[in-house]
């Protein structure tokens, strides 16, 4: 008996390691005292959830968010009084379905009026392989023929105009529109750890300077006119605070 039971015992064993998950499938927890660069993304106060066409922009137009992916570098906070200035590189690739914390080297305390930062990458790093070849990079890569080096930001997803679905594609790229945003809000930093909250709100992608319409404006790649007015709009989409 206890024979015929060893070959079932075996192979229940072989199942149950082969349905392991692997360690490296698993992300790193970054440890608590390493401070942070949170990443959140709203819509007017609300928080972002994707492909609902749950949001309206300045135009009017009902639209939701499927895919959103930028970069972010060149991260300035402003010192002032007795506090330097402290600049953190990066560059972070941000992806709203992925992890939103980014672990920093340091952070410096001090009291800040505020922050600089691009929305993209700096012309050093905006060229074709510059950054590694990993999926992500390869994913955001701008065409050569185009000029190379990466999309800025991809923002994607579908609106409603006239009662019709359509989808959209506000894509930047190159260094000519490469969007510098202002962070005036001011804070203090009370010790080297802790969070850099940065908040993207999307609407105002869509708001100031320039009222962007989606009708008229759906596919952005490669359209000087539709790439500044995003630029341009993007420069105050961003906002700042620190958590102890």
């Amino acid at each position: 008996m206890l024979r015929r039971l060893l070959p079932s015992a075996f192979l229940l064993a072989l199942l149950a390691s082969g349905c392991k998950k692997e360690n490296i499938d698993l992300p790193t927890p970054l440890p608590t005292s390493t401070p942070l660069l949170r990443i959140s993304h709203m819509v007017d106060g609300q928080p972002l959830s994707q492909d609902t066409l749950a949001y309206t922009n300045e135009a009017g137009t009902p639209y939701s968010v499927t895919r959103l992916e930028y970069y972010l570098s060149e991260l300035v906070l402003l010192g002032t009084g007795n506090t330097a200035n402290d600049t953190l590189h990066g560059p972070w690739y941000v992806n709203a379905d992925g992890t939103m914390d980014f672990g920093l080297n340091r952070l410096h305390t001090g009291t800040y009026s505020g922050a600089t930062l691009l929305l993209g990458l700096p012309p050093a790093l905006n060229t074709t392989g510059a950054l590694p070849n990993t999926m992500a990079n390869l994913n955001m890569a701008w065409p050569d023929p185009m000029g190379g080096g990466y999309h800025f930001i991809k923002f994607e997803g579908h609106f409603i105009s006239a009662g019709t679905s359509s989808g959209y594609a506000m894509h930047i790229g190159t260094d000519t529109f490469l969007p510098h945003c202002t962070l005036p809000e001011a804070f203090n930093i009370t010790s080297t750890g802790g969070k850099l909250l940065l908040t993207f709100n999307l609407n105002e992608v869509f708001r100031t300077p320039n009222t962007y319409d989606l009708a008229t404006g759906n596919y952005s790649m490669g359209n000087m006119g539709l790439m500044t007015q995003l630029q341009e709009n993007c420069a105050d989409a961003f906002t700042i605070a620190y958590q102890p």
